[in-house]
């Protein structure tokens, strides 16, 4: 199996690497083609962790805890930060530490 970071527009076809050609200039988006490829990418990935685990809850569930959580997501997924696996796994329901809690954890 390839590694997730060797794929490319190339890799989804001809359909998906038009349309990323056309958001890279539509000034309403983000325009950074490599997130922009993240987005694809990531949703495969997503859909790949739905079937092996038998839904998309079940695998963020399948792991100790919210930092492991966190830290499998970062492995997972392209652009995923701290911040946004925080943020991601607030709206999905998932049990994340208060805000005050976790933003004084990772003060700089």
């Amino acid at each position: 199996m390839r590694s997730k970071q060797q794929n490319t527009a190339e890799d989804w076809g001809p359909e998906v690497a038009a349309e990323i050609d056309e958001l890279v200039t539509d000034t309403r988006v983000i325009r950074n083609r490599r997130k922009l490829e993240a987005v694809v990418t990531n949703a495969r990935r997503m859909e790949e962790l739905d079937a092996a685990h038998g839904g998309f809850r079940n695998y963020l569930r399948s792991h100790g805890g919210f930092q492991d959580t966190v830290k499998d997501l970062r492995k997972q997924f392209k652009f995923m930060g701290e911040s946004g696996c925080y943020y991601f796994l607030y709206v999905v329901g998932e049990e994340v530490p208060s805000y005050e809690d976790w933003s004084a954890a990772h003060s700089r």
